[in-house]
Parts: C-alpha cells; sequence; structure tokens
C-alpha cells in the first residue's frame, strides 16, 4: 500500500495529533513532521512528558512560552535534563493550538522503549484540543510473556485480569485498546482515535489481522487501525467504523 502516514491517519491542513501507548511514538511523530515539511505546513513537535535528545532533526528548539514565526519546524520543550527533554504543560499546548494554522505533533505518553504499556494514574498526557490520538503498540509484544516486554506490567496484568508471566494474545491486545483505564483512557470526547499496529511482518501479518477481527466486534473500537511496517512505512490502513 502506498500510503504516507498523513494520508494513513485522514489528516487535514489543522491537527494535533498525540501519540501515546508502546512502540513507534517518537518514530510516528518524526514522520509526520517530514511530511509536514514537503507540504510547506507549519509544525510544532513537543511533548507533554519526555523526549531524547537524539530526536531533534535540526529543529529549531524553543524553551520559551513565546513560540517566534519561523518556516522551520520548531521543537517546542520545557528544558533539557540530562539526556532528556522535557515537555511543555498539556495546557500550554491547547493554548498554543488555538490560534495555529499547522500541525501539533505531541509525544503524550512514555514506555521506556517498550511495544506495550498500561497507563499509571497520571498518564497519558493529552492536550484536551487534540484533534487526533494515536495508540501505538508493537506487534512484537504479542506471544511474549507481559513481564518480559511492557512497560508497567503489573498494571497491564491487572486491566487484562492475568498474571505477569502470561504470554500477551490478540484478544489481550484489543482488550487493551478499548479499556476505558487501557487504550482509551484520557482521550478527548472531540478526538478521533487510531490504532497503529507497530513492526509489522510478513510473520505478524496474521496477528495483526486476529487483532482486526476481535476489534471489530467492539462498538468502542477505534475508527481506524493502520499497520507500520518500518519507521514511517504503511503496510495497510483499515477503517473499522
Amino acid at each position: 500500500m502506498n500510503l504516507t502516514m498523513s494520508e494513513a491517519l485522514q489528516l487535514s491542513q489543522r491537527e494535533m495529533v498525540c501519540a501515546v501507548g508502546g512502540g513507534g511514538k517518537t518514530s510516528l511523530v518524526l514522520s509526520l513532521a517530514s511530511e509536514g515539511e514537503e507540504k510547506n505546513y507549519p509544525i510544532i513537535v513537543t511533548t507533554t512528558t519526555k523526549m531524547g535528545l537524539e530526536e531533534e532533526r535540526g529543529f529549531l528548539t524553543v524553551t520559551g512560552e513565546e513560540i517566534p514565526p519561523t518556516d522551520r519546524t520548531v521543537r517546542w520543550i520545557g528544558g533539557i535534563q540530562g539526556e532528556r527533554v522535557l515537555g511543555r504543560d498539556p495546557e500550554e499546548v491547547d493554548t498554543c493550538f488555538s490560534d495555529f494554522h499547522g500541525w501539533v505533533l505531541v509525544e503524550a505518553d512514555g514506555a521506556r522503549r517498550c511495544p506495550i504499556k498500561a497507563p499509571a494514574r497520571h498518564e497519558p498526557v493529552i492536550p484536551s484540543q487534540a484533534t487526533l490520538v494515536v495508540l501505538n503498540i508493537g506487534l512484537d509484544a504479542v506471544e511474549k510473556s507481559i513481564g518480559d516486554v511492557a512497560h508497567r506490567p503489573e498494571l497491564l496484568a491487572e486491566i487484562l485480569g492475568v498474571g505477569r508471566e502470561s504470554l500477551i494474545t490478540p484478544q489481550m491486545v484489543a482488550s487493551l485498546v478499548i479499556h476505558n483505564e487501557g487504550g482509551r483512557k484520557r482521550i478527548p470526547d472531540s478526538s478521533r482515535f487510531i490504532l497503529a499496529l507497530t513492526k509489522c511482518t510478513e510473520e505478524k501479518r496474521q496477528v495483526a489481522n486476529q487483532i482486526i477481527e476481535v476489534l471489530s466486534e467492539y462498538e468502542k473500537a477505534p475508527e481506524r487501525v493502520v499497520l507500520v511496517g518500518r519507521p514511517g512505512e504503511i503496510l495497510d490502513s483499515r477503517c473499522l467504523s
């Protein structure tokens, strides 16, 4: 399937996209930033949690409350702490977006590079004006034990009603996606909701299809599931609603 990430997500010219969940959030944000630059859209990349310093990509870094007019993509941060970039408050991101005409791309969750996670009490940190929330789950988590591959494994096990040693199944992934304390946690009522299944290989296609089949039976399923191979590579995009 020859789609760009923004086409797969069906983005308009003005969006606040929030990436949450496990593996693939940073790649999603950076892919969209590159596509937005090609379209000559104003782009702001930010986080409400933390990002790595290596994710700079030549962006114009701004730490103040005001973002100056510029033709470059802006990385808007709260500061730098060690090897991590500190985020902005979600209320600040909402205020910025209120009169911004382009894409605001927000990494709104942390997973410490794990492919799957359950959110803690304070997570995810999604601004109220988000127009799209993309939940990322790495397919490499399936058939692995919760304790080995999940961020906050005890919370994930609690949500799924299983033990930490349990192997993650496609049915468990679907259950996490639709759970109010899992994939659907803190998503604004006005926001669209899409699932990105990342690290999809030919071997994992059957697993992805099983997840989609289970989700299609639920009223609370995301509107669309996007299959991502290599970072930024769209393999498929399926409408569920």
